[in-house]
Parts: structure tokens; sequence; C-alpha cells
């Protein structure tokens, strides 16, 4: 690889949602880091406006709506399309299970995409709630892949 090869590769990394991308070939090696990760979405904690006519207004204000509840929970997305993996190894723990604890920064899966394994982190301190996606299985872009209580 030459420097402007590089250098391109440098700011297509830099300008991209992975965090983690280290590539091999024969003697060229290149690993790039981002410190700041902030690939994970949490849910909105509102519920979810609906259009009005003039009609629906006067009356929604003459009357007192519950609000449905919502899910408080932080979602965890997939932040590429790619392999979920639930351990480092086929025969290794699973990085997280549900009903587990887990700290911010810990990885909790792995999302395989163009041979990089991109080591996903938990955005909080909290409890597994749910695992919404089958080890070794695709993810698509945005998915949501787990669920934490805090």
């Amino acid at each position: 690889m030459d420097l402007r090869q590089i250098k391109n590769l440098m700011k297509e990394f830099e300008d991209s949602k992975i965090h983690k991308l280290e590539i091999k070939d024969n003697e060229f090696s290149i690993k790039l880091e981002k410190e700041d990760n902030n690939t994970f979405v949490s849910s909105p904690n509102f519920a979810p406006v609906g259009s009005f006519t003039e009609n629906t207004m006067t009356k929604e204000q003459d009357k007192i709506v519950e609000e449905p509840e919502v899910n408080s929970n932080i979602l965890v997305r997939s932040p590429l399309v790619g392999t979920f993996y639930q351990s480092p190894s086929p025969d290794s723990e699973p990085f997280a299970k549900v009903n587990q604890k887990v700290n911010k920064g810990d990885v909790i899966f792995i999302v395989e995409a163009m041979k990089v394994m991109n080591e996903i982190t938990s955005p909080v301190n909290g409890t597994i709630v749910s695992i919404n996606v089958k080890d070794a299985t695709m993810v698509e872009f945005d998915q949501i892949v787990m669920e934490i209580m805090e």
C-alpha cells in the first residue's frame, strides 16, 4: 500500500461508523481504532406523536389520555451489516448472556464484516434483558441486537 492509499483508508475510516479496523496483508499491517465510540442508540423516552385534526385536538384537550408504557431499556444496535457472534470463538463462553450484569465498555458481542471482527461494547452499566439475534446470523445496520436495563 502506498501513502495515498493509506491516507484514503484513514479518511474513509474516520467518516465511517466502524470503531475498529485491522488489515493484514503479507508484510503490511495497519490497525485503526477510534477513541470515541458513539455507535449505540438508546430508545427515546417519549410516546410517538400522531397527527391531529382541529376536531380531534379539542376532543383530546377535554379528556385525559393515558400514555402508553414506553420501554426504557437501552437498545444496542448493530453499527454495520455483518455476522453477529456472541463469543470470540465457537468453543468460548459468550461475551454476554440474558440476566448478566455488564459494565460500560465491556465487549458484549462481535459483528464480523469483510473479515474484520468489530467488538461492540456496552454503552451503559446494566443488565442484559434480551438478545434479539441468534448466534452466527446476519444483522442489518441499525438492527436492535440487545436490550440493556440500567
